[in-house]
């Protein structure tokens, strides 16, 4: 229960809140947003106000902890004030309270012309509405940054009746007294700030710890988000746009703290986290390429479990120039981790386990030679779903057969196949529509182990032909290495076999090839 007194509510009004700005007493992070409302909402807001309509509550945090924040409130420009500490930073509301801040104060100095233009709101007794300025010419209208402020009041009301003026007055009192709730947080470690601010919403926009980072450790030259959003970018440049930002937050906590939980990072020390993004840069790209060139693996889309990219990311960090030992030891986690599923379950656990193993390989061991794995024929075995975690394994592994085209013998395409990444660049060797015809079900036929990569002309052109008849296009001065790399066996290439048999000898092609990826790291 104690926890709970550090989680404070209150309501003070509308102008005594704006005072609050005023005096710096509210700040604004350098984390937060920039200014996105549009008209609408800045008129919606204004109007629910005035009619005691609840417009959600700020969520302010009090804290001695120094983030650099924006002196200024929506390019207004606010008088200096001693930087007092514990001061109240706003995680949530700041659209809300920009927009309150910019309407009131609309006619004074501001670095942003344009934004202040738009706060230039009138309310207009005669309809009893709000508008923009430029939309109440010849209409009687009181701007509404005169009407907190007596002194500018005192010479509107002239100009208006009485009636005009019993509005304006009840208009003047809605806003003065207007409760606005605010609750506070206080006495709570950055971590559990840091959660609270995970778990809000602003304008339908999930937050992140990112945010909370990116005030921690700003500098003129130093921008956590823009770093971040740079490196998106280009990793979206080379195909790999699936990796988001919070798995690279992820990669960030790996590096700097051992961590895989993005919210650790909130107690590193600054200097440690931009050393830290500068090392995952590095690492990122490294481990890219690694998965492109010695794996044959053109998209994220295709690592069975997306979190395999962090221990990845991980070993380049520490590893920047590998050994072919060590490099031997990275193949061989992968191929173990893809093919035996590892990660299905437990997975954060497991992932933390498999970092301490790779720092053992940066001290020369090798922990991934320590036990015996054994893989099933399970995985090939399984139904084809192109999204599936199993599937994704045996891509993964036909790919470094460097597949070659039924028709022509020139090697596919993998970038251009693995980047498409749909269900017209793989094949049924022995077609559905065929096995259909002979009794054999939908899902008996739809199987791993009857996959093979081919481009989409090609997969159109075979369509649902006879496998005893297709196969006869394949030129025959290359004959061999096309089944070879479609790890089609010796006994299945006249298409004759029964598609159990061929099921059962292309099955233990499959776990033949995956034992020597899991053995030795490569074929």
């Amino acid at each position: 229960m104690a926890a709970t007194t550090k989680i404070t509510p209150s309501s003070p009004r509308l102008a005594s809140l704006l005072s609050d700005v005023e005096r710096g007493n509210i700040k604004i992070p350098v984390f937060q947003r920039q200014y996105i409302w549009n008209d609408e909402q800045i008129i919606s807001l204004l109007d629910s106000i005035y009619r005691g309509f609840p417009v959600g509550s700020l969520l302010m945090w009090s804290t001695k902890e120094e983030l650099k924040h924006e002196r200024n409130v929506g390019g207004f420009k606010l008088p200096l004030t001693p930087e007092d500490y514990p001061v109240n930073y706003i995680l949530d509301g700041q659209q809300r309270l920009t927009t309150l801040y910019g309407v009131f104060n609309s006619d004074q100095n501001t670095s942003d012309v344009e934004l202040a233009e738009r706060f230039n709101i009138c309310y207009l007794p005669d309809e009893d509405v709000f508008a923009h300025i430029s939309a109440t010419s010849n209409k009687d209208r009181i701007q509404l940054n005169k009407i907190l402020d007596t002194t500018k009041l005192l010479v509107e009301l002239p100009k208006f009746n009485d009636e005009q003026k019993v509005k304006i007055a009840r208009l003047t009192e809605a806003f003065k007294d207007y409760e606005f709730p605010i609750v506070t947080i206080r006495e709570r470690s950055n971590k559990e700030v840091c959660s609270i601010f995970q778990r809000i919403n602003s304008s339908g926009t999930p937050l992140s710890s990112m945010e909370l980072l990116t005030a921690w450790t700003w500098s003129d030259k130093f921008d956590l988000r823009r770093e971040i959003e740079s490196l998106l970018d280009r990793l979206a440049d080379k195909g790999y746009e699936k990796i988001d930002q919070p798995i690279l937050m992820r990669m960030l906590a790996s590096i700097t703290i051992g961590s895989i939980d993005e919210n650790d990072l909130v107690d590193v020390d600054p200097e440690v986290l931009v050393d830290g993004v500068n090392e995952l840069k590095l690492a990122i790209f490294s481990a890219v390429d690694f998965l492109e060139g010695q794996l044959k693996i053109k998209n994220i889309v295709f690592v069975p479990f997306p979190i395999m990219i962090i221990p990845i990311v991980y070993f380049y960090a520490k590893i920047r120039k590998p050994t072919a030992n060590q490099f031997s030891q990275l193949k061989k986690w992968f191929w173990q981790c893809a093919l035996t599923q590892r990660y299905k379950a437990g997975t954060n656990r497991l992932v933390l386990e498999d970092l301490s193993k790779i720092e053992r390989v940066f001290e020369a061991e090798n922990p991934f030679n320590d036990s015996k794995i054994e893989i099933k024929d399970d995985v090939f075995k399984s139904s084809w779903r192109i999204n599936s975690t199993s599937a994704k394994a045996a891509l993964c592994l036909m790919a470094q057969l460097r597949p070659k085209s039924f028709l022509t013998g020139s090697e596919v395409d993998l970038g251009s196949v693995l980047s498409a990444y749909n269900a017209r660049q793989f094949h049924h060797i022995y077609p559905k529509a065929h096995l259909n015809n002979l009794g054999v079900s939908f899902h008996e036929a739809n199987v791993i182990a009857n996959i093979c990569f081919l481009s989409a002309s090609e997969n159109n052109a075979i369509s649902d032909a006879a496998p005893e008849n297709y196969f006869q296009r394949i030129p025959r001065d290359q004959a061999e290495p096309i089944f070879s790399a479609a790890l089609i066996p010796e006994a299945a290439r006249d298409g004759r076999l029964s598609f159990k048999e061929f099921i059962e000898l292309r099955t233990k092609e499959l776990t033949r090839v995956a034992q020597l990826l899991v053995d030795h790291g490569s074929i």
